[in-house]
């Protein structure tokens, strides 16, 4: 009797340790939201300058060797804002569009899940204009980061040549 009242309390602990679990998984989304609502439009204005700066100045700098590694380090950097604003912008369209369903299905595949998620129910509701603008996102995130590190490496790869020239 008293092995069974044990195995009954660590049921009853286990349920309630899931429960927790459950209510602080809420209380965080809920905060990500509250987070998003309020500074989506902010990271939305911040990613246009970025852009702007990576198209004429970081671009620029990334083509000559003496500045790439600047250029290319610039732009690596500028592609966590964008990939940022897309998140939110991921997190907030699911979340208005499929409620805590959507964003659970997105966290459980591995927390960027939320942008798949998000144009997916953009695409089933008929919204191509901002399941476009979700695409061209993703892609300038992407896009960023990978001549990021090409100018990037480009520069050292070209520093490294120049170095063992004049120390031959």
């Amino acid at each position: 009797m008293k092995e069974k009242l044990k195995n009954i309390g660590y049921y009853v602990l286990g349920l309630a340790g899931l429960l927790l679990l459950l209510l602080v998984s809420v209380a965080m989304i809920k905060g990500a939201v509250w987070i998003g609502e309020h500074a989506l439009q902010w990271l939305i204005n911040f990613s246009w300058i970025v852009f702007a700066i990576n198209l004429f100045i970081l671009l620029p700098l990334g083509l000559f060797r003496k500045t790439g590694i600047v250029g290319g380090m610039g732009m690596y950097i500028s592609s966590y804002v964008f990939g940022l604003t897309l998140w939110f912008l991921g997190l907030l369209l699911t979340y208005f569009t499929w409620g805590f369903f959507g964003i659970f299905i997105g966290l459980v595949l591995g927390g960027v899940g939320v942008v798949p998620v998000a144009m997916l129910a953009m695409l089933l509701n008929g919204e191509f204009f901002t399941l476009v603008v979700l695409i061209m996102l993703t892609i300038l995130t992407f896009g960023a980061r990978a001549l990021g590190i090409y100018f990037a490496s480009r520069a050292e790869e070209k520093r490294n040549t120049i170095s063992e020239v004049k120390y031959e």
